[in-house]
């Protein structure tokens, strides 16, 4: 059975509403790094109002 390590960044909570017309952009870039280095994002990590502040990430060790 695979074994994972986690991380998190965040994420601009606008970032999730770009797509509806807003103007901020993800973090294609640092989102491309990781995803070079191996890691896929898991899950969003939403706060109480249900926005995404964090995206979860995990890749295998």
């Amino acid at each position: 059975m695979p074994s994972y390590e986690y991380r998190t960044i965040e994420v601009d909570s606008e970032v999730m509403i770009a797509g509806l017309g807003g103007d901020v952009a993800p973090p294609m870039d640092e989102l491309n790094e990781l995803g070079a280095e191996g890691w896929d994002v898991a899950a969003p990590i939403t706060d109480k109002t249900g926005e995404t502040v964090s995206l979860l990430l995990q890749r295998e060790v």
